[in-house]
């Protein structure tokens, strides 16, 4: 295996093996009211768009031949591996979910979240984006309209990626803690998103900014991720992890 296809694959495998960290914290703290509802639901949306984008840009044979005509002659620098991460990751988010929405029904968890409305900026996204997937099929350059509708899921996946950070940032802020939330799994993204790097480098023989034009769904995703990394390490250490930081029992968590 050459090493750009491993870093594919690593890149994918440690942004996949990032969930597990959390819903195996939740299981042990039996509560799962750290994970914003608007994180959780944004991020299952975005996860949806990234995975409809990608499986037509590598099996959609009018997807593909229209990102030829566009780019040249060239095909998008995705894979298997990119494929794998998406449906795992949406697969792992639902989850997830079940232990928000179900967790003391179905998980015997003890969650004490008394909403479960989104926040307006939330809805107000959903609602466009609704609007953002009729109009980039209907009004978009009919000679490429197909290939606007795949690479457009992957831009919102960006923009859901940039939001559905934002709501957790202050949900950690509002409670003035990290408790429950894994650092585990933010290590994973960023050691995942330096994988991700490393395989657009080797892999890319365009100029720098025609590279990053041709992929711009991947790149933006793994520079959005990486920065929220550091953000989320940065709370970390200003708020700590334990039950002591938030006046309660102490313990440091994984």
């Amino acid at each position: 295996m050459e090493f750009s296809n491993f870093c594919g694959w690593a890149y994918a495998v440690f942004w996949g093996i990032s969930f597990y960290p959390t819903l195996y914290l939740n299981y042990t703290l039996r509560n799962a009211d750290s994970i914003s509802l608007d994180y959780i639901t944004l991020n299952i949306i975005g996860y949806v768009c990234y995975s409809t984008s990608i499986s037509l840009q590598i099996f959609n044979s009018t997807v593909r031949e229209q990102y030829q005509q566009y780019f040249d002659g060239r095909l998008p620098l995705l894979s298997s591996a990119d494929l794998f991460y998406s449906f795992h990751g949406l697969i792992l988010l639902l989850v997830l979910s079940t232990q928000i929405f179900f967790g003391n029904k179905v998980w015997k968890f003890k969650n004490e979240r008394k909403s479960y409305r989104l926040h307006q900026i939330s809805r107000i996204v959903i609602i466009c984006f609704a609007f953002f997937a009729i109009c980039s099929w209907k009004l978009s350059d009919p000679v490429y309209s197909f290939l606007n509708f795949a690479m457009n899921l992957a831009y919102f996946k960006i923009v859901m990626s940039l939001i559905k950070y934002i709501p957790q940032v202050i949900h950690n802020y509002k409670r003035k803690s990290m408790y429950g939330i894994s650092r585990l799994q933010i290590i994973f993204d960023l050691i995942g998103s330096s994988f991700c790097f490393t395989e657009f480098y080797l892999k890319n023989d365009l100029p720098l900014l025609e590279a990053i034009d041709s992929n711009r769904g991947k790149i933006g995703i793994t520079l959005v991720t990486f920065f929220f990394g550091i953000v989320f390490l940065f709370q970390m250490y200003i708020y700590g992890t334990s039950r002591a930081d938030r006046g309660e029992k102490a313990g440091e968590l994984v």
